[in-house]
């Protein structure tokens, strides 16, 4: 379906001159690289408003493999990358839930919530690419950022027989238990019969890629922990900060993921053209991208207070060296697999009714589907040392372990044993816990638009007028199903359960080499790895209620028959949304004082309705299992229901003029919205994650938030100087109001009681103290159960002597109003006949919505907020056609953690090459590099030193041919 650019040609005896002349000029077929960057450059020039594209250098075959890396060349765009690849989109510091990405004109389906994965895509069929940076009534709404139009290929449009085959080689230089070479294989054959009146498309891909993910990570950085209670305590505070507030580790581990990604993409168009004034098209759309892990964490864990030996604070608060006595040591291992699928089933219809009256039908629908699959998506089983002093044959204990942050990109991580002993052995090896996270995410779209436009064949500044009606039904629905936590031989004697033959020693010295404080720099440079269905089987087979085992030594929730496995669905949450849109535009061409001028002038009128009908589990307590882990005991299942509704105006105003020969200025207007995340309109109170300590979280949904709404404004002027090169500057101001904001307040819930904090546990603080023993969580735990008589290990529940436990409740409403500003500035120059040509552009963006990293508590920001820049400099001639490009993006802020906390993803930059080579006209090789350079990534909270998740993958090569016909 067409996006209607609204290209305007003057009536003029000049213009149809150098309309003619143009003519002229494409007759000489301009291909390859430079080719798609002159097709892209005319589209920006010819476009009402700001509108940057894409476009294909032939059928079959788009500039990169993956639609996100190819959008980060626009000026503007930044992407974001999961595991090593682009994903998602930000436009003018908008992040990806601010940018609606459409397909051939139809709002795209996206599980989990609004953010379009471009990584589920593949680029064989796309002929083009369309950012629209302004409004237009005729384009659909829900973009604040940009409307991203992804065009496919249609044979009518290209008549006669295209086809062409490619083969690929990819070589992931991080892979190390994957293949080392996977394979990518595509095809697209189109053809028009019968006077080019039918036509047919059928394109289709699989591509695949093994790689390992390596990470260091943080889990949580929590305020303000109070470790006045140590014995022995040494601490070095340099803390410069007027309130007082510091950040301790909760811990700090190094991990890495063995990845299998395999994405499958497939489309038919079939077209019928009767007439020259009727064409219908009938296309489907399928992707499948299915993922799989096996992965292996490990590092210290601590117990935030009572037993810390040593502690460093710097200026800014940061615990940035801590040593703890005790403790456990713990390997996770995990797997988890999970599949997207999208369809996309869709009618156009196509009629000129008339020489100036045109209609145009569209239907379709698409759905999207996120599912765990098999075991799950997130799988794990914890082995490790059970640092049991008190079992009857007790393993070697962690005598201290510790992390510092002050040196390095990462933390450095150690620990020592009791008794001497320099390393654990497999004989201290037990396991500790398991738990299975099964999610399912869907999107389903029915969509139906009429679009009409009447052309005026009278003189007059109007040349046409546009109007339409839409309407579109998005249902949401996310399920989560989870294993709770699984005690699988915790305490007691967890090492006899497993023989020592089930744990090898690993060596990890060459782990995270891409930072400093990695590699050969580590302290801790091996782990236990063990068979993880091994070691699950074991765990399934522990026999409970045997006598030996002991009351602890392993619990299952009774619905899952002893077995490592998510269980029922416990949380079933949907939102449904329908949307009535109304549009008119008047597109106006005119000459003022010898200027060529053109104008559009336009109304949007939309209205949602919302309603929300999900399950809930009410807590009915807390259990304080060990240590610091808790859970919740949920009661039955219940219904939560909520509606709500809004209606919108959101008129447009474009307006470009030809200042001079080959300038062009332009102005624009527009009122744009943005849709609330899905996730905020559900009407359910949700228990947040586990209970720790300073981590009980609930949530309250709101079914009736108003959109986003912005206020924008954009000024620009281009210069194009000659084929295929131009210049540009432009400045753009959003004003957007209704921003949501997270409030928080500290409340009850029912009766649910804290036994961290009652008689029982004061009573276990004094009996330690008296003891002289350090009264960690741990200790505390087991003297209560010492103290009532219950088996060591046994969960505690709440009682009447408990105070009521306070909960942080989080509820979203429409508060703020937020500005944003920027310049963005391009250009694109070709050396004449030579071949050569470079591309480069630059985005800076200003905004009163930048995080203040010092504050606390609460405050309003913008996550995607950053600065942005590209440079590609390529080669095109004689059929030896290259591109070397880098792409940067600014530190941005990321988002906020529990403890409203700002998180920081630090600056990127990457290096990519491509080379093709036509041997003929049918036979073209190349090669392609993807960060050629090996880069890292890096996200911290508040400061550097605050280390959340440091992330390597590595070079990607690949080599292939494509054979056209």
């Amino acid at each position: 379906m067409a996006m209607g650019l609204s290209v305007l040609i003057p009536h003029t005896a000049a213009a149809e001159e150098e309309s003619a002349a143009k003519t002229d000029m494409e007759v000489i077929q301009v291909s390859g690289i430079r080719g798609s960057l002159v097709k892209s450059m005319d589209i920006k020039r010819q476009s009402a408003g700001v509108v940057d594209a894409i476009t294909s250098e032939d059928i079959g075959k788009f500039p990169d493999t993956n639609l996100a890396e190819s959008l980060q060349r626009i000026t503007g765009v930044s992407i974001d990358r999961s595991n090593g690849e682009g994903s998602k989109i930000t436009v003018r510091g908008f992040g990806p839930e601010f940018n609606l990405v459409t397909l051939n004109g139809r709002q795209m389906p996206t599980s989990g919530g609004r953010s379009f994965d471009f990584a589920n895509i593949a680029t064989e069929s796309v002929s083009g690419v369309e950012v629209y940076k302004t409004a237009r009534a005729d384009i659909p709404s829900g973009g604040i950022g940009a409307t991203v139009n992804i065009s496919t290929a249609k044979p009518l449009s290209n008549p006669g027989l295209h086809a062409s085959v490619g083969a690929k080689a990819v070589h992931d230089t991080s892979n190390v238990n994957g293949k080392d070479i996977t394979p990518e294989y595509s095809g697209i054959y189109s053809n028009t019969f019968n006077d080019d009146k039918f036509g047919i498309l059928i394109s289709g891909s699989v591509q695949e890629r093994d790689n390992r993910e390596q990470s260091m990570a943080v889990d949580n950085w929590i305020p303000n922990v109070d470790i006045s209670a140590s014995p022995g305590l040494s601490v070095t505070d340099n803390n410069q900060r007027a309130d007082g507030n510091t950040w301790y580790p909760q811990n700090a581990g190094y991990a890495f993921s063995d990845n299998t990604r395999k994405r499958t993409n497939g489309q038919l168009v079939l077209q019928y053209a009767p007439s020259e004034k009727l064409t219908a098209t009938l296309d489907y759309t399928y992707s499948k991208l299915e993922f799989e892990k096996d992965g292996r964490s490990f590092g210290v864990w601590f117990n935030n207070g009572g037993n810390v030996n040593s502690a460093n604070i710097n200026e800014n608060g940061t615990y940035t060296q801590v040593s703890e006595f005790g403790g456990d040591y713990s390997t996770n291992l995990n797997r988890g697999a999970t599949t997207n699928e999208n369809k996309s089933l869709g009618l156009n219809l196509d009629w000129q009714v008339t020489d100036n009256f045109n209609i145009e039908f569209d239907a379709h629908n698409s759905s999207a589907e996120s599912a765990g699959v098999g075991l799950g998506h997130d799988a794990f089983m914890i082995i490790g040392n059970t640092s049991c002093d008190w079992c009857e044959n007790p393993t070697v204990n962690i005598d201290e372990k510790m992390a510092d942050f002050s040196q390095g990109e990462i933390p450095l991580i150690g620990m020592t044993l009791t008794n001497g002993q320099a390393e654990l052995l497999p004989s201290d090896m037990g396991s500790l816990f398991a738990g299975v996270n099964k999610d399912t995410n869907t999107n389903d779209i029915d969509q139906y638009q009429l679009k009409s436009t009447w052309y005026n064949e009278n003189s007059g500044a109007l040349s046409s007028i546009n109007f339409g009606v839409s309407h579109t039904k998005i249902e949401f629905r996310t399920t989560q199903a989870y294993s709770e936590q699984l005690a699988a031989g915790w305490w007691l004697n967890s090492a006899d359960w497993y023989d020592d033959s089930l744990f090898t020693r690993v060596d990890s010295s060459g782990l995270l080499d891409g930072f400093s404080g990695g590699g050969n720099d580590k302290l801790l440079n091996y782990y236990y790895d063990a068979d993880f269905d091994e070691i699950v089987a074991i765990a399934e087979s522990i026999d409970c209620d045997h006598p030996d085992g002991g009351i602890g030594a392993c619990s299952w929730p009774a619905e899952l028959n002893g077995k490592v496995q998510a269980g029922p669905i416990d949380n079933d949450q949907r939102v449904s949304e329908k949307t009535l849109s109304f549009y008119t535009q008047a597109n106006f061409e005119t000459e003022f004082n010898n200027m060529y001028v053109t104008m559009a002038v336009g109304l949007r009128y939309e209205k949602t309705d919302v309603s929300s009908d999900s399950s809930e589990q009410p807590a009915n307590s807390m259990v304080w299992i060990n240590g610091n882990e808790w859970s919740y005991d949920f009661g039955d299942t219940i219904s939560s229901e909520g509606t709500g509704s809004t209606s919108e105006f959101l008129p447009n105003l474009d307006i470009n003029v030809e200042v001079a020969q080959d300038v062009m200025a332009r102005f624009s207007y527009s009122r744009t919205l943005a849709r609330p995340p899905v996730d905020k309109l559900r009407s359910t109170t949700s228990f947040l994650g586990n209970p720790k300590v300073g981590q009980r979280k609930v949530a309250v949904g709101n079914p009736n938030l108003k959109p986003f709404v912005s206020d924008n404004i954009d000024l620009s002027l281009e210069y194009y100087y000659g084929e295929g090169s131009y210049v540009s500057a432009g400045y753009y101001r959003k004003q957007v109001e209704n921003f949501i904001v997270n409030l928080t307040t500290q409340e009850t819930m029912g009766d649910i009681r804290d036994p961290f904090v009652g008689d029982r546990a004061n009573q276990a603080r004094e009996d330690l103290a008296a003891e002289g023993v350090t009264p960690s969580d741990q200790a505390i735990h087991d003297k209560i159960n010492e103290n009532q008589g219950t088996e060591q290990g046994t969960g505690i529940t709440g009682t009447a002597t408990d105070p009521l436990a306070i909960f942080d409740v989080s509820r979203d409403n429409n508060v703020e109003t937020g500005n944003l500003w920027g310049w963005e500035l391009a250009a694109q120059h070709m050396f004449g006949d030579t071949g050569f040509g470079v591309v480069a552009n630059a985005t800076f963006v200003f905004g009163d919505v930048e995080a203040d990293r010092d504050a606390i508590g609460y405050q309003f920001a913008l996550p995607g907020l950053s600065d942005s820049a590209n440079f590609s400099a390529i080669y095109d001639l004689n059929g030896l056609s290259a591109r070397l490009s880098y792409n940067w993006r600014d530190e941005f802020l990321n988002g906020f953690d529990q403890h409203s906390s700002p998180i920081f993803t630090e600056s990127y930059g990457q290096w990519d090459i491509n080379v093709n080579y036509a041997v003929n006209e049918q036979l073209t090789v190349f090669v392609e590099g993807l960060n050629l350079t090996d880069e890292t990534q890096r996200t911290y909270v508040r400061y550097s030193e605050q280390l959340l998740r440091a992330n390597q993958y590595g070079a990607r090569y690949n080599i292939g041919f494509r054979y056209a016909f």
